[in-house]
């Protein structure tokens, strides 16, 4: 089976981190405060200027040193192990980008992979909404965690449904929630 996985909410609680550095970053700069607390930064109606500021303060550190949820390196390697391909698929700000900040948020991303040993056979570079690398790599089941990116991909694969704050409305029918990455495990077993 080829199983897509993507990093930030699913690898990653960017969830928890970026509320906490939001809140931080618009007291620390006298913004307003967020009308909605799962908002990224790039629908804070910050402008560019500002989004870039927070990024350089914040951002680069998260995709270096968060760490990896919970059991993730082991499920994925249980998951390697039963001849499962891992696919890492992520649409991770300016990956995609043949620039000096694009190369070097890929090896960041590569860095931070190898530091918290998540085993994987590809990584893709994905562009919004990941439909195009999903049906080009064949994959299975893809696991995310991003409302407009599942509404998506649930037209072309199963996915499981990292459950974060800012996704419990979600329903569909090509669609599981999971909670944790034995509950993944469990799920990915019984397809």
């Amino acid at each position: 089976m080829n199983i897509g996985i993507d990093i930030d909410g699913v690898l990653m609680d960017d969830d928890t981190y970026r509320l906490d550095t939001i809140t931080k970053y618009c007291y620390e700069n006298n913004l307003p405060d967020l009308d909605n607390p799962y908002k990224y930064e790039n629908k804070c109606n910050w402008s560019k200027e500002i989004e870039e500021d927070y990024r350089q303060k914040y951002y680069f550190e998260y995709i270096k040193n968060t760490p990896a949820r919970a059991f993730a390196s082991e499920v994925i390697k249980k998951l390697h192990d039963e001849d499962n391909r891992i696919i890492i698929i992520t649409g991770r700000y300016k990956t995609q980008e043949n620039s000096s900040i694009g190369e070097l948020m890929r090896k960041n991303t590569v860095d931070w992979l190898n530091k918290n040993d998540i085993i994987y056979d590809e990584i893709c570079y994905a562009h919004y909404p990941k439909t195009k690398e999903i049906k080009e790599k064949n994959v299975d089941i893809m696991i995310d965690d991003s409302p407009e990116i599942i509404a998506e991909i649930v037209k072309v694969t199963k996915v499981l449904c990292f459950d974060n704050r800012y996704n419990r409305d979600l329903i569909y029918n090509n669609m599981t929630r999971v909670f944790s990455w034995f509950d993944i495990y469990r799920k990915i077993k019984q397809v």
